[in-house]
């Protein structure tokens, strides 16, 4: 089963730049069939409630269930793996 996650960010900031820098990182971790969709909230911000997002960044397996989620600092590649139950992770 493919693995889908959601990076939940708002452009502009620090934060956005480090964890877009984080993310390239991570994919080079992850197997070829894990999806990722960044989603911008300062551009959507509707979906922050909608979604229950209480911080950015935040990045979230959405599938397979159940649905993990890793809040802050996305640089340490192997927690952030672990953290959203992946293999590989320590």
């Amino acid at each position: 089963m493919a693995t889908t996650l959601k990076l939940y960010v708002i452009s502009g900031t620090h934060a956005f730049d480090r964890s877009v820098a984080a993310l390239e990182a991570l994919r080079s971790a992850l197997p070829s069939d894990v999806s990722i969709e960044v989603v911008d909230l300062g551009r959507q911000p509707e979906i922050a409630e909608a979604e229950r997002i209480i911080a950015t960044p935040m990045l979230v397996r959405v599938s397979p269930a159940p649905v993990r989620r890793v809040i802050g600092d996305l640089t340490d590649t192997d927690r952030v793996i672990w953290g959203l139950g992946l293999q590989g992770g320590r």
